[in-house]
């Protein structure tokens, strides 16, 4: 309980993970993507039919979604120049995330379980 409580104290949160993205910021983002990864890994798994069309749908929702913490990360930016330049922290935002998505699609067409 002790290193649950140390995990989520607030030096921990403010932690960077990468320069200019915090453990909070990265947490908020990447929690709900890995338990929807999770759910589309399962999904993977038990589906007989295609998972390409839902993986496109889940990337265009990710995309989305990174649109705001675009936007964050720049702000971030501007307010102290320091920290690594938007062009390249975002675009590896958004690649690690569109990686968690099509992992699985990735291991279903490695393992030829039904139509990829």
């Amino acid at each position: 309980m002790d290193t649950l409580i140390a995990l989520f104290s607030s030096p921990a949160l403010d932690a960077e993970i990468v320069s200019g993205i915090s453990y909070a910021f990265a947490l908020i983002f990447f929690g709900p993507l890995l338990v929807v990864t999770a759910a589309f890994f399962v999904y993977c798994l038990l589906a007989r039919k295609s998972a390409l069309r839902p993986a496109r749908i889940l990337s265009v929702l990710w995309l989305i979604a990174c649109l705001p913490a675009a936007l964050l990360i720049t702000m971030g930016y501007a307010f102290n120049s320091a920290k690594m330049n938007p062009l390249l922290s975002i675009p590896l935002w958004v690649v690690s995330g569109l990686i968690f998505i099509w992992l699985p699609v990735a291991l279903r067409a490695l393992v030829r379980r039904g139509p990829i």
